[in-house]
């Protein structure tokens, strides 16, 4: 997400999604989850009309070079976007001039959004990165900062972060939720797709699935995953990539 190219063409990718499923506001206030290490979709938001844009991660993990703000802004001038022209000379205070807000506490950053700040709220593959215990309260922090009329774009991957099947499904919480494999650099929090899908639905969401990818095989023999995985279903395994979009009910 430092390279300019990708982070447009990021937000860009959900956002069309939200469009063609939903209405926003000529003037949006948009939130991104988990921007890793770049603030510049934040950027990309405001040139695609968003009058403020949220970003918020799990640590201060971003760039502070302006180099690659310039260079954003630069190509979504060339594409016939309107971009102020920018005045500061840190990333900072580019930030403050453009009215980008990064917080880096987690679900508890949500905190400091007003109630129904958010019309557009979204996420490439990082809700299966959510501490399993958290995902409810991240739930109902979005559920409360969502606008009436709001809309959010999720991309989840639900391969493993070790060899893209499901090793992850080897070992029992016991061990995946210990200290050591949750600051590991491949946890997911391994919720199935179904359970996922119910737990924004029980924050009061409606959820549609609106692309899938799927496994044309089981990936992992049953007898080989932890054995609180082996009562599940098959089809709680045979899907390894969705994008849904969300809305408050």
């Amino acid at each position: 997400m430092m390279v300019p190219e990708r982070a447009i063409s990021a937000f860009e990718s959900h956002f069309q999604s939200a469009v063609q499923h939903g209405q926003l506001p000529a003037k949006f206030r948009s939130l991104e989850l988990g921007p890793g290490d770049s603030v510049l979709s934040g950027f990309a938001a405001r040139a695609f009309g968003a009058e403020k844009a949220w970003l918020a991660d799990a640590g201060r993990f971003a760039e502070t070079d302006i180099a690659g703000c310039r260079a954003l802004l630069e190509l979504l001038a060339s594409r016939g976007r309107e971009v102020a022209p920018l005045k500061s000379a840190t990333l900072p205070d580019a930030m403050k001039e453009y009215d980008v807000v990064y917080l880096t506490e987690g679900t508890s950053s949500l905190k400091t959004i007003p109630d129904q700040s958010i019309d557009f709220f979204w996420s490439q593959v990082v809700l299966e990165h959510i501490y399993r215990d958290e995902f409810p309260a991240l739930m109902k922090e979005l559920r409360r900062i969502v606008a009436p009329g709001g809309i959010g774009v999720h991309s989840i991957d639900f391969r493993d972060h070790l060899g893209g099947g499901l090793n992850n499904l080897r070992f029992g919480d016991d061990v995946w939720e210990t200290p050591a494999f949750r600051t590991s650099g491949f946890y997911t929090n391994r919720i199935r797709p179904r359970e996922m899908i119910g737990l924004m639905k029980a924050a009061s969401f409606s959820v549609d699935v609106i692309s899938e990818q799927r496994w044309p095989e089981l990936p992992l023999v049953r007898d080989r995953m932890a054995p609180q995985f082996r009562p599940f279903a098959d089809e709680d395994f045979m899907t390894c990539e969705i994008r849904v979009i969300m809305r408050p009910v």
